[in-house]
């Protein structure tokens, strides 16, 4: 695999589900070697081949929102007129345009880079790093502009409706700066038009008058496309489109065009020679799945690839038919995910449609089996929370849905190097799951769960309180309460302690006698933790509260509205996961710092095991970060030499960070590249230029504390 460069985050956060990552790909620029994409949060990734992506650091925290090559200049733009560029495509160079005002597109000539955005942000450059600001176009209304492109040595840009007569806008400029309204000329077609959201520049080997039409080509937001062939002067509109959702983006190749947006693609081609437009998406394995697209891009061979919302990656191909077929390049999963739990070594994450997914090392997921039985459906059961000891695991959810995996040892037969068989027992625990009737006969939600005095407590919808000690036989206590419970844990001084919906909070000595305890919230208190003796809640609005004792509870102040969903102790810290992508943390419980993530998707779970910080949420969200530092050594596994390059093979352990220090006298070493061990099996594979007039070299992995 190939090396990846490290990204600067607060705690060194990196995808382990969806694959390669699940930040939303915005805009998505190729140069024929390179390829470039732009998410929230100034996350960027880099490709060699359109397929393999890896995290660079923009050195931005704005939301990006473009990405263009200006020669061989990368250049990025977004939130808050936040800009960088590079010439590596791995060192990022920061400017702003110091304007409040996101910039949403930019398009380069080979002289010009033209940047704009809402309220008529119009910028120029000649180098990507020195901006003047333009005049907005003429009769531009107070909106938005949407989108830039160049071609044939004009710029065109378009943009909301909101124009005298309640047009779509377009304008077209020979330098980038002077700009001409063509909503004059094409006022009938502009005012049936909603918000142009895309144009882009489409070369073909066609004639201007066939099909795909080599031009100026634009989408909207209610299904419409139009084009121009004649530098964005006069439009026409694509007929026939059938089309009534958003279009983000479209591309074509020689013999066909593609439009993409808010659950659509669509193909057009006159193959049968008239101007036919096939939806792709569809339930069979050849079509591309439903999702919200915001770019694509063509290689005129008959290649579109199709990126968006959470990282999805969708290519097609050319069969020998003449049909495209669609492909998913990394088919994870994506079922929301609302608990994770590490027992014995083995995480475990559960959510939506009955996922159960398990991990030993926080990096590489699989998906675990579950039989569609007793209280457990594959389309209407959703699995809220997981826990256990090393002994059993439960993962409970919607209507009583009940699961178990118990720690069983089963022979399995192996084959040794030499051809001979011997028998290994494995355990089942995590791996091997059973569908459980509703335990007790309930009907309601399950939500948390926890272990005390040898008994296994699952709480739930309408005051649910259940108890087993096995995880099959179960009993209903009264609770004492008919409002939702969702948080369960047992404390060092002998508590049980329950949390839930309205501020309700419940402590019992025995599990079955339970005191209502004063929270002065009626906030949802969500889950609830026992960190290193001290009680954490966390909920609704921000709500986090705090006890030594279970008996007295403090609130205290992070700051927030975002709901809190879980807590976890790493090292003295604690942290805490939430909505939009939240992590808090505090070394003594009372001061909270939000340091955030790497994505604004929902953090539901989090869980820990030798350092390692993992957290799960929504769309198949899974982060990890490596809190405590591995300081196992990382070694080199081979290295060759060949072509100019030298090429090492280095083991280690996953997310583990060195430096690649060269030295010719093993006296004065080199401080080389920082890398990641960012793949599960934790090897990687990095290759450089060979030293020139060197006459010896030595290598080393120095581990980065």
């Amino acid at each position: 695999m190939l090396a990846a460069q490290s990204v600067a985050q607060a705690l060194g956060w990196t995808w382990s589900n969806p694959q390669p990552h699940g930040n939303d790909i915005v805009d998505e620029a190729w140069n024929g070697t390179l390829g470039v994409q732009v998410c929230e949060l100034g996350q960027i990734y880099t490709s060699p081949n359109l397929v393999d992506w890896y995290p660079q650091n923009s050195r931005l925290t704005n939301d990006l929102q473009a990405v263009t090559f200006y020669g061989s200049r990368i250049i990025i733009a977004g939130a808050n007129g936040a800009v960088a560029y590079s010439d590596d495509g791995v060192n990022f160079t920061n400017e702003s345009l110091g304007t409040a005002n996101w910039i949403v597109s930019l398009a380069a000539s080979t002289k010009l880079v033209v940047a704009v955005g809402d309220n008529g942000a119009l910028y120029t450059s000649s180098d990507g790093a020195t901006w003047h600001l333009q005049s907005p176009p003429p009769n531009l209304a107070p909106s938005w502009l949407t989108s830039v492109a160049y071609g044939n040595g004009v710029f065109v840009t378009t943009g909301d409706t909101g124009q005298p007569g309640g047009t779509s806008y377009i304008a077209n400029s020979t330098d980038g700066i002077h700009w001409t309204n063509q909503e004059t000329a094409n006022y009938t077609l502009l005012s049936g038009l909603g918000n142009l959201e895309y144009v882009g520049w489409v070369n073909t080997s066609g004639a201007m008058t066939n099909f795909p039409y080599t031009g100026f080509w634009a989408v909207d937001d209610a299904g419409h496309t139009i084009y121009s062939t004649n530098n964005g002067t006069a439009w026409k509109k694509i007929p026939s489109v059938g089309s009534t959702n958003v279009l983000y983006t479209m591309a074509a190749d020689n013999a066909t065009a593609l439009l993409a947006g808010d659950t659509e693609v669509r193909l057009g081609s006159m193959a049968s020679g008239t101007l036919t437009w096939v939806p792709q998406i569809g339930l069979n394995l050849a079509t591309a799945p439903s999702w919200t697209y915001f770019t694509a891009l063509s290689d005129t061979n008959g290649v579109y690839e199709l990126a968006g919302y959470d990282g999805m990656l969708v290519e097609s191909y050319l069969t020998n038919s003449g049909s495209y077929n669609w492909q998913t390049l990394w088919p994870s999963p994506r079922d929301w995910l609302w608990g994770v739990a590490n027992t014995n070594g083995l995480y475990v994450a559960v959510g939506d449609n009955a996922r159960i997914m398990t991990s030993d090392d926080g990096a590489d997921w699989t998906i675990e089996s579950l039989d569609f039985t007793n209280s457990i459906s594959s389309t209407n059961t959703v699995l809220f929370c997981v826990g256990g000891t090393s002994n059993l695991f439960l993962a409970a959810g919607t209507r009583g849905s009940l699961a178990i995996s118990p720690n069983i040892l089963v022979p399995v037969v192996l084959t040794n190097l030499n051809g001979t068989l011997f028998t290994n027992n494995v355990g089942t625990l995590g791996v091997a799951w059973y569908s459980q009737p509703a335990p007790a006969g309930t009907t309601n939600d399950l939500a948390g769960m926890c272990t005390y005095s040898n008994n296994y407590y699952v709480v739930g919808g309408n005051g649910t309180l259940l108890k087993s000690p096995n995880g099959t036989n179960w009993t209903s206590l009264n609770s004492g309460t008919t409002n939702y419970l969702s948080g369960c844990t047992a404390t060092t001084n002998g508590l049980l302690v329950l949390s839930g919906n309205l501020g309700t909070l419940l402590t019992s000595t025995n599990g079955t006698n339970w005191v209502s305890r004063t929270t002065g919230t009626t906030n949802w208190l969500y889950h609830l933790r026992n960190l290193n003796g001290w009680l954490v809640t966390v909920g609704e609005y921000g709500t986090l509260l705090t006890s030594t004792n279970g008996t007295n509870w403090i609130s205290r102040t992070t700051g927030l509205t975002n709901w809190l969903n879980d807590a976890i102790m790493i090292s003295n810290t604690c942290y805490v996961v939430g909505n939009q992508g939240v992590v808090l943390t505090s070394t003594n419980f009372i001061n909270w710092t939000n340091i955030g993530t790497i994505t604004t998707k929902s953090l539901e779970g989090a869980a820990t095991q030798n350092g390692q910080l993992v957290t799960v949420g929504f769309e198949g969200s899974i982060l990890r970060s490596q809190v405590v530092p591995m300081t196992t050594p990382v070694n080199f596994a081979e290295y060759s030499a060949a072509g100019g390059y030298n090429l090492f093979s280095v083991d280690g352990i996953v997310d583990q960070q060195f430096t690649l220090d060269s030295s010719t006298n093993l006296s004065h070493w080199v401080t080389g590249p920082l890398l990641d061990l960012i793949y599960g099996d934790g090897t990687l594979i990095f290759y450089e230029s060979q030293p020139t007039n060197t006459p010896q070299e030595f290598y080393r992995c120095t581990l980065v504390q």
